[in-house]
């Protein structure tokens, strides 16, 4: 099952999900922020892909997914576990954008964790101008 498609600084409309981009009227990079709800391995990292999520033509930088939480005391430190971050934002820059400039492409985040299993999004179809 894949996760919610992420919400994006820029527009989206109509199903499946489409977005605009015009690279120069773009501020700054394009970012997405994935939805809470998202279930990835908080151990695991995270990160934007455009195309084929089998064989992604980009990958953005990753950023972890959560963080290791102790316990408190007297149970030992080494019995904690990790918890999935919220509010969790990953992005595509402008110049990874101009790469794909004239085309129609599909947008995701993919988590993995330890395991090598990836944890992907719903697409969003990115036409990028």
């Amino acid at each position: 099952m894949a996760n919610p498609a992420p919400t994006l600084n820029v527009p989206t409309s109509g199903s499946p999900l489409l977005a605009e981009v015009n690279i120069s009227a773009l501020d700054g990079p394009l970012l997405l922020t994935i939805p809470d709800a998202a279930r990835l391995p908080p151990e695991g990292r995270v990160y934007a892909i455009l195309g084929d999520p089998e064989d992604p033509e980009l990958t953005g930088d990753e950023i972890p997914v959560g963080r290791y939480v102790a316990p408190p005391p007297p149970a030992e430190p080494d019995e904690g576990d990790y918890q999935q971050d919220k509010n969790l934002k990953v992005e595509i820059s402008r110049a990874q954008l101009q790469k794909f400039a004239g085309r129609t492409v599909e947008l995701r985040y993919q988590g993995m964790g330890e395991s090598g299993l990836s944890h992907d999004s719903d697409p969003i179809l990115l036409k990028i101008e």
